[in-house]
């Protein structure tokens, strides 16, 4: 997948003549779409269950990648991204729901989602230079390729699935309705404050994608896409070398002052970005390095967060809840993109940075949010 679509704002530029925003908007819809329908995908894994949640979803991204390879109007486009985002939250969310449904001990449930994202990022470093190298990155037919390999994915699952049963009944043990589990996650105010502050957290990492490539493109910068693959490679790179001893270094911090130790690694990123020379690789490179060291510190984290403030049986619909948080990531091209044309790269990064700062304050809160009510539920005055 990193093969082809974080260079997908140029795809929409050479080949369809979209601006700056137009490529934001354009980029932001399916992903609002995806996540809108993330939630009740969640839901709906509790109550038929994960496993079948996830082989539909990679049969539907395999039929909406096939669609994007072959679009050659900005509609069929649309049509694969849409379906292509949908199907992620039938993946995703599930995914890592189900993997901490299969282990019972604590510390091997954070390790688990630790190690899924340390293989996730292994294909985010090595996607762009490898394309590069054979010839394939930014080419829009690279999305059929990518289908390929996600039917050797559903092929793989489904053989696992048949032979690794599971553990423990993974579906709910009431009849709650969506509107009871609404209900309940309402109710929890230090879940939903996370994952407000986690939507706040994805606009400014989402200027990593279309932002930063229209960005560089703006500032003039020579081999674009080189360039940019270099800023992935050192991005992927940076958390497979640095995730697990950051891990051990970090254990006996709780998860949410891990996370503001984290957005407050975002702050300086954003900050370096902003004063990088336009006419300096080097500075650029530098800022990314930061932005990724706080990037192996936050995201893991944030599912191991959500992980223990769900209810066991409703795991499936606090991973979808807190996939809303992807919000973020559907405006961050659009946000970026008016920043950029209106206002110019200092702003965008200041602005990101500002943005950032905020989104510590909010797990700080949060987290007095979760020990009030813990103490109370413990019969503790707090």
């Amino acid at each position: 997948m990193f093969m082809v679509w974080p260079f997908l704002a140029i795809i929409l530029h050479q080949k369809f003549n979209l601006n700056e925003f137009e490529i934001g908007a354009f980029i932001a819809f399916p992903i609002f779409v995806g996540v809108t329908f993330g939630f009740f995908l969640g839901y709906l894994s509790d109550r038929v269950g994960r496993r079948k949640i996830i082989i539909i979803g990679l049969i539907i991204t395999i039929a909406s990648l096939l669609t994007m390879a072959s679009a050659d109007s900005l509609d069929f486009l649309m049509l694969g991204m849409l379906g292509q985002s949908i199907a992620r939250g039938m993946v995703e969310n599930p995914g890592r729901a189900l993997m901490t449904d299969m282990l019972q001990d604590r510390d091997a449930k954070d390790l688990a989602l630790q190690v899924r994202y340390f293989a996730l990022n292994v294909g985010a470093a090595s996607g762009p230079l490898v394309g590069i190298n054979i010839g394939l990155t930014g080419q829009q037919t690279t999305f059929a390729l990518v289908a390929l390999v996600y039917t050797v994915y559903v092929l793989a699952a489904l053989i696992v699935f048949k032979i690794q049963p599971p553990l423990k009944h993974t579906k709910m043990n009431t009849n709650q309705s969506i509107g009871q589990v609404v209900g309940v996650l309402r109710a929890d105010h230090a879940f939903m404050l996370f994952v407000f502050a986690a939507l706040l957290a994805d606009i400014a990492y989402g200027q990593i994608d279309a932002g930063l490539l229209q960005y560089l493109r703006v500032a003039g910068f020579d081999q674009i896409t080189k360039f940019y693959a270099t800023l992935i490679f050192i991005n992927g790179t940076t958390i497979i070398i640095f995730q697990f001893p950051i891990l051990k270094l970090m254990a006996n911090i709780p998860p949410l002052h891990r996370a503001g130790i984290g957005v407050f690694t975002f702050i300086i990123a954003f900050i370096s970005f902003a004063l990088a020379p336009t006419n300096s690789n080097i500075g650029l490179m530098f800022a990314m390095f930061l932005l990724s060291l706080g990037e192996v510190i936050l995201f893991p984290t944030l599912s191991i967060i959500v992980d223990r403030m769900a209810p066991d049986h409703l795991k499936g619909s606090y991973f979808g809840a807190a996939a809303l948080s992807a919000f973020g990531f559907s405006l961050a091209p659009l946000l970026g993109g008016f920043l950029l044309q209106q206002f110019g790269g200092m702003t965008l990064w200041i602005f990101m940075a500002c943005l950032s700062t905020l989104v510590g304050g909010l797990f700080f809160l949060a987290e007095r949010l979760r020990a009030t009510k813990s103490a109370a539920q413990a019969g503790i005055r707090p």
